[in-house]
């Protein structure tokens, strides 16, 4: 089967051979260049139907070329994804992909501040989840982990796992709907050499390389039943098998499964094993969403700005008002993740040291615009509803004299019919307090 291909085209003279390494793990040809126009003469020599990542460096967006590429890439391969990137921080570009075949450990650069939000954390909410991590991070039992996406279930594990007897052993990570359901097998078990076309080595899978550590599953609802009922047997008996061979092999690793769907649901439409379920649900941590903890929303905004200001070596940079006051408004659908993003993109773009809402990314801005008339409006109505009142109570309590509620108002006489109109006082609808004989017009 031939290979799929993944061009790296960045300017930095950072070396990015760990990345390219990494593709050429997972099954890429990799090719590098250091231009647009270098990428375009690479693309005129390679198959492009085959090209299905191009990685971007930063520094290039909107350089001359850039677009010329794009449209000539998407006119021959439209399934080609363009990913951009930071070259000093290619770990990013790992957890894009899966991690499927990088085994990261508590060593790995930057895997450290992803405990910090964490431990820091002031909400109720999420303190109680922290005490039931700390709880369950003494027994090496299964854990299951649940909430909405981005909120926060790859740090409780890893939160559980340093805290664990096994800290000091791999903790391997892999997001299952990061593989096809044909590679899930190999990667989670590994293969010999032979089991398939292609197969020209033996290879570890996810298990043996979490051995004597923790194995994260992420996205577990997702997982295909013939994939459900051997993992199953794994929690069983610690058993597993290579594809490709007929011997078992045994492995010492604790499981931290996580998932953003209902299972219970999942398991009346058939979709997801009883058995496992039940496996899986021995101890569970249920993660509330962003919207429900607005107490640790400004502190986790302030702890990216500073993650993100000594990443990429910037002077500190500090949350305007005006942002601090949307960020508690907004109901963050993306949580922690969006949240975490939103602040990198707005550090990158500020250009003074108060973050505006004009630094924020560009959905964020048509959100506070519409949130700011929405705002008015509400102000404009109440406060058309309390003038209406206050007309009101003056014509009660001159009987509907419309000269005395002038001047018991303050205003002209002619002022107040324009206010009558605008509210519609008319004959049939001013309730009869403070209806007049006569309906009088100047």
């Amino acid at each position: 089967m031939e290979r799929s291909l993944a061009l790296l085209v960045h300017a930095s003279k950072t070396p990015l051979t760990s990345l390219q390494q990494y593709l050429e793990g997972r099954g890429f040809t990799v090719y590098t260049s250091a231009s647009w126009e270098e990428a375009e003469r690479l693309a005129a020599l390679v198959p492009v139907n085959r090209l299905k990542y191009v990685f971007m460096d930063v520094a290039l967006y909107h350089t001359p070329g850039w677009k010329r590429f794009m449209r000539r890439v998407q006119a021959s391969a439209a399934d080609t994804v363009f990913i951009g990137f930071q070259p000093k921080f290619p770990h990013n570009v790992y957890s894009l992909l899966g991690d499927g075949e990088k085994p990261r450990t508590e060593k790995n650069a930057g895997e450290m501040s992803v405990l910090e939000p964490t431990a820091t954390s002031m909400s109720m909410k999420f303190r109680d989840a922290l005490k039931l991590a700390d709880r369950y991070a003494q027994y090496d039992i299964t854990v299951l982990i649940t909430g909405e996406t981005g909120a926060g279930k790859e740090v409780i594990a890893r939160y559980i796992h340093a805290r664990s007897a096994r800290k000091d052993k791999p903790f391997v990570a892999c997001n299952m709907t990061a593989i096809t359901e044909t590679l899930v097998q190999s990667e989670l078990f590994g293969y010999v050499k032979g089991a398939f076309t292609g197969a020209d080595k033996n290879k570890k899978g996810l298990i043996e390389a979490a051995e004597g550590g923790t194995l994260f599953l992420d996205e577990i609802g997702d997982l295909a039943p013939s994939i459900q009922l051997k993992l199953l047997r794994f929690l069983e008996s610690r058993e597993f098998y290579r594809v490709g061979e007929a011997t078992p092999k045994t492995a010492d690793v604790r499981i931290l499964a996580a998932t953003n769907k209902i299972l219970e649901q999942a398991i009346q439409e058939n979709r997801f094993r009883e058995d496992l379920y039940y496996r899986l649900n021995s101890a569970r941590i249920i993660l509330p969403p962003l919207r429900e903890r607005k107490e640790d929303i400004l502190r986790l905004a302030e702890l990216f700005i500073e993650q993100t200001c000594r990443q990429t070596r910037q002077p500190g940079k500090q949350l305007s008002q005006s942002v601090q006051a949307f960020l508690l408004e907004y109901p963050w659908p993306g949580n922690i993740r969006e949240l975490k993003n939103a602040i990198e993109s707005a550090v990158m773009v500020a250009e003074d040291e108060y973050i505006t809402i004009h630094d924020l990314p560009m959905h964020l801005q048509h959100y506070a615009t519409s949130y700011r008339e929405t705002l008015s409006l509400q102000t404009l109505r109440r406060i058309d509803q309390a003038e209406r009142a206050i007309i009101e109570e003056a014509l009660q309590q001159t009987s509907g004299d419309k000269v005395k509620a002038a001047q018991l108002l303050g205003v002209s006489v002619r002022t107040l019919y324009r206010k009558l109109e605008k509210f519609s006082f008319t004959p049939g609808t001013v309730s009869p307090a403070v209806r007049t004989p006569e309906w009088k017009t100047l």
